[in-house]
């Protein structure tokens, strides 16, 4: 994205967390956890529908994620916590036009409810609005998704509206609401959670960006 004022950060810490690109070798992880939460992800994840895929075609699911970062045209993380377990999935994805991006993610039901995409989402928010010099970070939540309204509640967007069938959830199923959440760069003093977010963030050579 050429309004970018770097590259997003390929790992990025935080108090309990490590979100970071995704690699070839974390297709084991990232195969059971997926394979294992689909009843879970269906309801709001249309690409859920396709799972369980091969582990064969994970691989390759998690190469074009990481041959998309590289190539600077979409960024999908994985999220682990700090012993190395695989717990869930975000990304900044520039769908939103000229200066913003959108924070996607989900998490493992197993660890729903303890504040993981909260703390995963902030630090992500923080990111694109300070080191990477955006103007603004949307969320887009299906209606009914209560869990994921409250996260972008919780980090101080404001609520834009709904847009009526607006998201192809999947390519033979209607067209879905959409409920689109905004953070403005201005407006990171009201928002406490992304604003007083700790994370250090480093590049594809480990060179720390902030």
């Amino acid at each position: 994205m050429a309004d970018m004022k770097r590259a997003p950060a390929y790992r990025i810490l935080t108090d309990r967390l490590v979100v970071r690109c995704y690699e070839p070798r974390d297709a084991h992880n990232v195969h059971e956890v997926v394979t294992r939460n689909k009843a879970h992800l269906v309801p709001f994840m249309g690409w859920a529908l396709r799972e369980p895929t091969t582990f064969e075609e994970r691989i390759d699911l998690l190469r074009s994620f990481r041959g998309r970062f590289d190539l600077g045209d979409d960024f999908f993380y994985g999220i682990f916590l700090r012993d190395g377990a695989y717990v869930g999935g975000t990304g900044l994805h520039p769908h939103c036009g000229p200066s913003g991006i959108e924070i996607g993610y989900w998490v493992d039901e197993r660890y729903q409810g303890k504040g993981i995409v909260t703390e995963a989402a902030a630090a992500l928010a923080k990111h694109a609005l300070t080191d990477l010099a955006l103007s603004r970070v949307e969320i887009h939540c299906d209606p009914e998704n209560g869990p994921s309204n409250r996260i972008a509640e919780k980090l101080g967007f404001t609520r834009e509206g709904v847009l009526r069938k607006r998201h192809q959830y999947a390519h033979d199923r209607p067209l879905r609401d959409l409920t689109y959440w905004t953070l403005f760069r201005e407006d990171m003093g009201r928002a406490s959670r992304v604003n007083w977010a700790r994370y250090q963030a480093y590049d594809a050579l480990e060179r720390p960006i902030s």
